[in-house]
């Protein structure tokens, strides 16, 4: 069990989250300027490259796990509210004790636990590749625009030149970024809430407390 929720923290928390930061930086090779592009460049990928590139997504999502954290707990908590001290099974222990009395005491209940915990990782590392995925498909935006043709025509036929060729399709593409952020913010709290609400439930409703002291 310990090894698959290893696994399982490595893929859905590092690896997922790390192809798709791979995925919008690819985005930056001026050769591709629709989706349709990407789709091409992936046709002649082999094992030997997925291979590659799920290493290189493991360490980038490794490497933005600490970013995430603080993303949700910087952002997330005071946006949505930090509940935990309000829980009614609230419990005055740290929580690394917390985590000793449930993982010794309580497997069953820790591999919930810890389930939570995946999906927090996931959603708050992926908070950081929508970020990172908002800002290279608005610069994709930017650099389809010909701003030579600004001096060229009135503002708004520069205006309506811009919305009517692909800036606007990455821009609104840019904007979804965003809102996919902020769903993961609250996702992200969310899991990081009723991961704290388990914890407290368990130790408090099995005693676990007092059985360490026996």
């Amino acid at each position: 069990m310990k090894d698959f929720i290893q696994h399982a923290f490595d893929i859905f928390g590092y690896v997922i989250p790390g192809l798709f930061v791979i995925f919008s930086l690819s985005l930056l090779d001026p050769d591709i300027s629709s989706i349709a592009d990407l789709k091409s460049k992936t046709e002649n990928f082999d094992a030997g490259i997925a291979t590659v590139l799920v290493i290189v997504a493991y360490v980038i999502g490794f490497m933005i796990y600490p970013i995430g954290r603080i993303l949700y707990k910087g952002i997330g908590l005071p946006l949505f509210g930090n509940t935990i001290n309000d829980d009614s099974n609230h419990i005055d222990l740290s929580v690394p004790t917390k985590y000793a009395l449930l993982r010794e005491l309580s497997p069953s209940n820790f591999k919930y636990v810890e389930s939570w915990n995946i999906y927090c990782a996931m959603a708050h590392n992926l908070m950081v590749a929508c970020l990172i995925f908002s800002g290279v498909t608005t610069v994709k935006a930017i650099s389809t625009i010909e701003f030579i043709k600004f001096k060229q025509l009135s503002f708004g036929e520069f205006l309506y030149d811009i919305l009517s060729g692909p800036a606007l399709v990455w821009l609104i593409v840019s904007v979804w970024g965003i809102k996919l952020f902020v769903l993961l913010t609250y996702r992200a709290v969310t899991y990081f809430h009723w991961a704290a609400y388990d914890i407290n439930a368990t130790i408090k409703s099995l005693n676990l407390e007092e059985k360490a002291k026996l």
